[in-house]
């Protein structure tokens, strides 16, 4: 069976770090388009659409914001994961469940995949603070993130995590927000590479299917 995965870049290093994976083909979505769904939808459903001679696409994301919607099986089955976003991903165990972001309520979740990114918080800060000073940058980022009372680390591992930490505090003392770290999970990252795609855990469409928004059983809730 030929597959494909296509997954979001927040989880390239947790991905790559998995073993037997020699006869997967890999495509990385840019973090660029996680804070505009309507664009992420328009690249995955173009990557899905030029994905040509599989028997499966595996999509290594959630309903990210409604981008997940409407996406169609173009030339072969496609299987995602009945998860909100990749940040459930990192905190499922292999068995999955969906995280309930209800109890974190006002909570920035970073990783290492977050940080190692050429637009991080923290560049854009310097930029920001080049352009206006510390006065008026303090003021942007107070309104571009407001009502984050806590950064919450997921550790994941990985050759830069200590340096990523590091930066993930400056960004608490930025929000002048609580800081915590909590153990990621791999266990389900490997169950959505290798399966097996149960249903209670996967949603799966046969060629020329369409995912809808009611398949996640998220927003209702």
């Amino acid at each position: 069976m030929k597959i494909k995965v296509i997954a979001c870049e927040v989880m390239k290093e947790e991905i790559q770090a998995i073993e037997g994976l020699d006869d997967l083909d890999f495509e990385f979505v840019s973090m660029d388009f996680h804070l505009y769904p309507k664009k992420l939808k328009t690249e995955l459903q173009r990557i899905i659409d030029q994905s040509r001679g599989y028997d499966k696409i595996i999509l290594a994301f959630g309903l990210c914001g409604g981008a997940a919607n409407g996406l169609k099986a173009t030339n072969c089955e496609l299987v995602i994961p009945r998860v909100h976003d990749c940040i459930s991903i990192f905190l499922c165990p292999k068995n999955g469940c969906v995280c309930d972001f209800k109890k974190e309520i006002g909570t920035f979740y970073l990783s290492n995949g977050w940080m190692i990114t050429e637009k991080s918080i923290l560049s854009d800060y310097q930029r920001i603070l080049q352009k206006f000073g510390p006065q008026k940058a303090n003021k942007i980022l107070n309104r571009m993130y407001d009502g984050y009372k806590k950064i919450l680390f997921i550790e994941t591992g990985g050759v830069r995590q200590d340096e990523v930490i590091r930066q993930s505090k400056e960004i608490a003392e930025l929000f002048k927000a609580e800081y915590e770290t909590i153990q990621g999970q791999s266990a389900f990252i490997e169950k959505i590479i290798s399966g097996p795609w149960d249903e209670e855990n996967f949603i799966t469409v046969a060629a020329q299917g369409i995912i809808t928004e009611e398949d996640f059983g998220i927003n209702a809730k």
